[in-house]
């Protein structure tokens, strides 16, 4: 190579390296694209106020009604509110505010704060029951309305005055591990309750069944169970199960109480005993016990044996006979022991290497007929299809099944017109 092509290649390798991020710029024109968004809106973000103190996140909302002539809602809000500073500590508030429509309490809540309230961390929503005897949708209606609020949002009722819920719930939220959010998503689980979202209630409720579901919490004064939020000298002290602590402590109950909506109307109150027999026939579960009393077999004298629910399937099929539907429901469970009482006997030391056998399977299937026989029951006798039973009648055969309406007197009592025919296998593992 000739001095001269030395020195041009040594000026192009200076080049080259002087102008290496313009020739990648070139080369993938993305980066174009970036550079432009980060040049048009980059800057302005970074001289905009921090959101930390702009914001006030609310996670849960209770409505009541208001003293108040001149109102008409109580609306109470669980805010936390983001404190910059080097250690991380959730700080809880709740504030109430009264107003002739939700959105104006709503409103007032953000002017007491001096915060914007944002709804999108919403975890619950809780209503009081003098609130049920009306179409609670019109309650709801600016909530659902909010696009940040999201449809998996837990509903709650209580018969104590949502403010009072609110209050208890900053206790446990604030200074618990164990958090109201986390009992109501438990409840979808478990064979004594039922999942009761914003979703799922205005599914059912604006569906063909027009029928929705609410799970029921209440506050009552702490007795050593539950889950409890002490308060002790101005200091709060929280603990799970209701123990230990000292001075006087409130405790928010689930036991399954779940409330019934037609048209969005309360019609009827469950306890989780009945709650739990309308479950097995809506196989709306995956957890839960099953309890035998009485049981007299190879090892056991007059015991009271509870099983867990390990595992469940459940079939539907539908077939029409002298123009009558006929619901035939195919259970199978899959239990295992988790607890013996044996009378008159030493406890079982190792409930794994009990056997269910053919006896105890069968007394197991007839309670479990039994439940499901009572469950429809319930339904029946009150017109509401908590197992939509319409839509599955309507999917499988539309004509057919609008024939046999139009044949009764009262279309929606058809509940009492279908068959059901009802088959409980039992496994164990």
């Amino acid at each position: 190579m000739s001095e001269k092509q030395s020195k041009i290649a040594k000026k192009y390798e200076n080049f080259m390296k002087k102008h290496y991020y313009l020739c990648a710029i070139t080369k993938t024109p993305m980066l174009l694209v970036f550079l432009t968004i980060a040049v048009l809106f980059g800057f302005k973000a970074l001289s905009m106020p921090s959101e930390v103190n702009r914001y006030a996140v609310v996670t849960a909302v209770g409505i009541d009604l208001s003293d108040d002539e001149d109102k008409m809602y109580e609306v109470s809000a669980l805010v936390f509110v983001p404190i910059a500073e080097q250690g991380f500590s959730e700080s809880y508030k709740m504030i109430s505010s009264e107003g002739r429509s939700v959105s104006e309490a709503m409103d007032f809540i953000g002017l007491h704060l001096g915060r914007e309230t944002g709804l999108s961390h919403i975890k619950f929503i809780v209503l009081n029951e003098d609130l049920l005897m009306d179409d609670v949708s019109k309650f709801l209606d600016y909530l659902t309305r909010n696009i940040h609020l999201s449809s998996s949002t837990k509903l709650i009722t209580t018969d104590v005055s949502a403010k009072d819920f609110i209050s208890a719930a900053q206790n446990l939220d604030s200074e618990s591990s164990i958090k109201v959010s986390e009992i109501i998503t438990y409840n979808r689980r478990y064979i004594y309750a039922t999942d009761s979202s914003l979703e799922t209630f205005f599914k059912g409720t604006f569906g063909p069944t027009k029928v929705g579901l609410m799970s029921k919490l209440t506050v009552k004064p702490g007795e050593g169970e539950g889950l409890s939020a002490a308060q002790t000298d101005g200091q709060t002290a929280s603990q799970g199960g209701g123990a230990g602590g000292a001075g006087p402590k409130t405790e928010i109950v689930n036991d399954g109480e779940t409330v019934v909506f037609k048209e969005g109307v309360s019609k009827l109150t469950l306890t989780g005993e009945q709650l739990k027999k309308v479950n097995f026939v809506r196989g709306n579960y995956k957890s839960g016990s099953i309890e035998i009393d009485h049981v007299t077999d190879k090892d056991l004298n007059d015991a009271r044996v509870v099983f867990e629910v390990f595992g469940k399937k459940l079939n539907f099929k539908v077939k029409y006979e002298n123009n009558v539907p006929v619901i035939y429901i195919d259970t199978s469970l899959t239990l295992r022991i988790s607890e013996v009482e044996n009378s008159g006997k030493s406890p079982q030391q190792n409930v794994e290497l009990f056997v269910i056998t053919p006896k105890t399977t069968d007394m197991i299937e007839m309670k479990v007929k039994r439940s499901m026989s009572e469950g429809l029951e319930i339904m029946r006798d009150n017109q509401l299809d908590m197992g939509d039973f319409y839509t599955m009648l309507s999917n499988n055969n539309r004509k057919e099944f609008k024939k046999f309406l139009e044949t009764l007197e009262d279309p929606e009592d058809y509940l009492n017109h279908i068959v059901f025919k009802v088959s409980v296998k039992v496994y164990s593992k």
